[in-house]
């Protein structure tokens, strides 16, 4: 080895021994160390009794504190912000401003040292109720033209409770599959409740029940066929009856299944005795493993009826 190498060769040496030296000197006689985590969540309880006095809240000023946390410094990498409880206990709250404490608590073998936040402010309204339809969906972004097909919900509607101005903001309230989990198998799974707004953002503070239901499912994908709906009328009872069809129609199930299906055939819709405009619900005949898609559901023919002037029965 030339001078030069041997030179490097000991500068490289000289670093590692020192390295080394620092890493015990720190964890053997500074073994603990403070550690800054940003955005600890804050969960809020209580919410339950709340509602038992007819009251919900309408909105809270912080989601999140930093907390300090003195810990050993072997543990810094298994310790993230969501390891950290914040909690406010919101059961004795009355309608309008309150300032809640909030609690805070670190793992085992660590000390909270400071935190950003020591209360809440919780602004309370009167609660409203309301019953709404459970759909299931894919949470994230999944594939497109994925859909699950889900079925023997222990749950097909919720109780959701909330103030009126959450309620107006709730588009629907969902079961999430992760896409990852689902195959071409049916499986049974038990899924938390949440409330989406029509961007598909989660509303917090709305109390669903129940918060989580069984169900059985399995990956499906969706395609967009021809539908055929018969209709019968008559215009010998005085009146003209007009009606509007869908044409198309979105089913679900496996891709294998869904490949050769071009045109649905739904049962036949009787308007021959309808005196006023309404809407008549599609019933369709589906083969074994097809089901309709979500965005094709509530498929109505609408029909307008007009009676006859008397000149015209002449």
């Amino acid at each position: 080895m030339t001078a030069k190498g041997q030179q490097i060769l000991n500068m490289v040496l000289a670093v590692l021994v020192a390295l080394g030296a620092w890493v015990f000197v720190v964890y053997n006689y500074k073994p603990m160390t403070n550690i800054t985590y940003k955005d600890v969540p804050v969960t809020y309880t209580g919410e339950e009794a709340l509602a038992e006095r007819g009251l919900a809240v309408d909105n809270t000023d912080i989601d999140g504190i930093t907390v300090v946390l003195n810990q050993k410094r072997a543990d810094t990498s298994r310790i993230s912000a969501d390891s950290i409880k914040v909690t406010a206990d919101l059961s004795e709250c009355v309608a309008g401003d309150n300032m809640v404490t909030l609690n805070v608590s670190g793992p085992l073998d660590t000390t909270v040292m400071d935190y950003d936040k020591s209360s809440v402010e919780v602004t309370v309204g009167r609660a409203k109720s309301a019953e709404m339809d459970i759909s299931v969906a894919y949470s994230g972004t999944p594939e497109e033209g994925a859909e699950p097909v889900a079925f023997d919900l222990s749950n097909g509607v919720a109780n959701v409770t909330c103030t009126a101005d959450r309620m107006a903001d709730i588009d629907r309230i969902v079961a999430q599959l992760d896409p990852e989990a689902l195959g071409d198998k049916v499986k049974s799974y038990t899924v938390h409740l949440a409330a989406l707004d029509s961007e598909g953002n989660e509303i917090n503070h709305v109390l669903i029940e129940p918060d989580e239901i069984s169900l059985d499912a399995f990956a499906g994908y969706t395609k967009e066929v021809s539908l055929t709906i018969p209709v019968k009328t008559t215009t010998e009872d005085g009146y003209e009856r007009n009606y509007v069809l869908p044409e198309t129609l979105v089913i679900k199930g496996l891709r294998d299944d869904i490949a050769n299906i071009g045109t649905v055939r739904a049962q036949e819709v009787d308007i021959s005795e309808m005196t006023e405009n309404g809407e008549v619900p599609i019933e369709y005949n589906l083969p074994d493993g097809i089901y309709v898609a979500d965005e094709s559901r509530g498929q109505t023919v609408k029909v307008t009826v007009v009676k006859k002037d008397s000149d015209d029965d002449e």
